[in-house]
């Protein structure tokens, strides 16, 4: 059995306790400022440029009871959303000094407004997020950027400067790069780590100063490199959709012979994919690499190229099956259902769907249908 990656250990004592870590403490201890952001379209190299630390607002792996949030919200809403809300209601995201999110979908504006409403906290900020992927898109998003530089540096009563931009783009350059490689390295027959292990490491990249995020993964790829590790799996599978906190979800997927090799979450590939063009304005090459720089995602309406994607990666990593995971009450992947069976069907790749709860535990039910799903891979392969 291959031991323990001690670099992931790690990286996982710095991000623990969750959510007011011990990275978190540290930081603050110095009179610095930590801003919480919630969405994909939220540039973490302008808050980093600032002198404060980016943090992911998320649940993780342990469940949420949240009677609480469900005073403020539908209990039919996002359960990711009424997790958040329930966390920062229990007390855990006190240690922020402001919330930045962006206009992604109703969901998104509901945690925002009831966030502001009533724990309001010293710096709230929300951007526009693009629908499409042209010119229109990045000069929209463009405007909102430098409309949020500014407003950060009021905040700080010290205008953020272009230099530190470039200097945080570059840093934040080479851990797409360094994730990449891991990335690479699933390619493998027998790749070096398993999902649940894969999904620690892109949470603790939104959970740490970057500069020690990417000390450590040039530590672990040396370490994977070193120890000649191997998952010995017989069946490769992909997650598609929503994305997971919850190890457990994706260690549920794994307990049977399979490991998972590959996703297509916010997330995860989106996290290590591409790179800011250092030779732009450094405003504009952000808003140039968050509108068309990574892949095309559910907000996007462009769905065709999404599922090409997808499609794509599943050939890349010759996956078996794909896991289509949608959290409860998430309109965006429920429209791409039909046509996501049907263009995965025409590759000749299975799918298992999976309506799931935001951070709840992978239980049994999950177990039992990840083995009926390898059993029909199984007798396909036969």
């Amino acid at each position: 059995m291959n031991a323990p990656l001690q670099t992931l250990t790690e990286m996982q004592r710095l991000s623990s306790p969750f959510p007011e870590s011990v990275t978190v403490k540290d930081w603050q201890a110095t009179g610095r400022k930590v801003i919480g952001w919630f969405n994909p379209y939220i540039p973490e190299e302008i808050i980093h440029a600032a002198g404060m630390l980016p943090f992911e607002v998320t649940g993780d792996n342990e469940p949420v009871q949240m009677q609480g949030a469900e005073a403020h919200m539908h209990s039919n809403s996002c359960s990711k959303i009424r997790t958040c809300w329930q966390m920062q209601l229990d007390g855990k995201y006190n240690f922020l000094d402001g919330l930045v999110s962006s206009h992604m979908c109703d969901q998104d504006m509901r945690l925002f407004e009831v966030w502001s409403y009533y724990k309001k906290l010293p710096y709230m900020d929300s951007l526009y997020a693009p629908r499409k992927r042209d010119e229109v898109a990045v000069k929209l998003y463009l405007t909102d950027l430098e409309g949020f530089r500014s407003r950060l540096s009021q905040f700080l009563i010290c205008r953020v400067p272009d230099q530190h931009i470039e200097n945080s783009i570059q840093v934040y350059n080479r851990g797409r790069e360094l994730m990449h490689q891991l990335y690479e390295l699933r390619k493998r027959d027998r790749p070096p780590v398993t999902g649940a292990e894969a999904l620690e490491v892109s949470k603790a990249s939104a959970r740490m100063p970057r500069e020690r995020f990417n000390e450590l993964m040039e530590q672990l790829l040396a370490e994977i490199q070193r120890t000649g590790r191997e998952i010995k799996k017989a069946r490769r599978l992909m997650i598609i959709g929503n994305d997971l906190h919850n190890t457990t979800q994706v260690a549920a997927l794994e307990s049977a012979d399979a490991v998972v090799v590959a996703d297509e979450m916010d997330l995860g590939i989106r996290r290590a994919w591409g790179q800011v063009d250092t030779k732009l304005p450094p405003l504009e090459a952000l808003a140039r690499y968050y509108v068309l720089g990574r892949p095309v995602d559910k907000h996007t309406w462009d769905s065709d190229e999404r599922l090409a994607f997808i499609g794509e990666l599943a050939e890349q990593y010759q996956v078996d099956g794909i896991v289509s995971e949608n959290v409860r009450f998430c309109t965006y992947l429920g429209w791409d259902k039909f046509d996501l069976k049907k263009q995965m069907q025409e590759r000749g790749i299975p799918i298992l769907e999976l309506d799931l709860e935001y951070g709840h535990p992978g239980g049994a039910q999950m177990r039992i249908r990840a083995e009926a799903f390898l059993e029909m891979l199984e007798s396909r392969a036969g």
